[in-house]
């Protein structure tokens, strides 16, 4: 860890390069600092005092990822093609490998960041003592049930990371063989649009809204739900399932209501479905898995490009 954190490239992509912009235009990026301090406080104000929904909360965040993550690798490799620096990193020591974890740590780290300011604003929306109303005896004792809302909570900044490292390292690769900053913009925000919109509504037109959330009820085990999910990837419907938006509404459904009869044989088969499919971290291993992919094609044309 410490070799990967002394690579010159990192160094510079993560501070020189923040540095440089700030010397050149401080008046410009003050501002812009400013504006975005203060809208993140009026954000995080409106979600505390108007209690919004977790799901609400967590699509909110994953808009602003959604936003924010194609500006943090649309010119990665672009850039050094059109300042006309590619040849001076070519001559460089630096393996393709070093030259691969320079450009994509540095976006991955922007994407930690900013995961973790979404913490306290999903941190509002989470409760962690569950009250159980007894109806024998009247009273309602504080019960610490808290792993139902942990797991929510830690599926949610799962599922924010894995699809912002997707996004940066689909741009990274995109800014590598289209060498156009443009091009890899418009392609990320299009395609975006393309897969978290459109698909799932052309889905939902042509199935009449079927969602199949009657098979994820009948699921009561871990082994069940690995069946499911290989099976679901062959079908429409994992259109659905891996979209994060649609993850983070389903996830609402994981919470257990604030108060809840002990013996009025209510039903909770949905949410149990949901955890034996590990709702929220399936998504977001198979995010990771593709962020590796499109990591391991850029690391395959580095190579091939410098035969380093």
């Amino acid at each position: 860890m410490k070799r990967w954190m002394e690579n010159p490239l990192l160094r510079y992509q993560l501070f020189g390069f923040t540095v440089n912009r700030w010397k050149r235009q401080p008046l410009l990026y003050g501002v812009i600092a400013g504006g975005v301090g203060l809208t993140y406080l009026l954000v995080y104000q409106l979600v505390a005092f108007n209690q919004i929904p977790f799901a609400a909360a967590l699509n909110l965040c994953l808009l602003v990822m959604c936003l924010v993550a194609p500006l943090m690798a649309y010119n990665l490799f672009s850039l050094e093609y059109e300042k006309q620096t590619w040849e001076s990193l070519a001559l460089t020591r630096l393996t393709a490998r070093e030259i691969l974890w320079g450009k994509l740590g540095a976006a991955l780290a922007r994407v930690g960041i900013l995961t973790l300011l979404a913490l306290p604003i999903l941190l509002t929306t989470v409760e962690l003592d569950i009250y159980i109303f007894d109806s024998r005896s009247g009273r309602i004792p504080t019960v610490l049930e808290s792993t139902t809302n942990l797991y929510v909570l830690t599926a949610g900044m799962s599922l924010l990371f894995s699809w912002g490292a997707l996004i940066v390292a689909l741009g990274m690769w995109l800014s590598f063989y289209l060498k156009r900053t443009l091009s890899t913009a418009s392609t990320l925000y299009a395609g975006q649009v393309f897969a978290l919109a459109l698909m799932p509504m052309l889905y939902l037109t042509f199935s009449t809204g079927e969602t199949g959330n009657e098979f994820i009820g009948a699921i009561t085990s871990y082994w069940e739900g690995f069946v499911w999910w290989i099976a679901s990837l062959f079908t429409a419907r994992v259109i659905l399932y891996l979209n994060p938006f649609w993850a983070a509404n389903e996830l609402n459904a994981v919470l257990p209501s604030s108060y809840t009869w002990r013996d009025g044989g209510g039903s909770y088969t949905y949410s149990e479905g949901l955890i034996y499919l590990n709702w929220g971290f399936s998504q977001s291993i198979t995010y990771l898995a593709l962020a590796l992919l499109f990591a391991g094609l850029t690391h395959r044309g580095l190579k091939h490009a410098w035969r380093k």
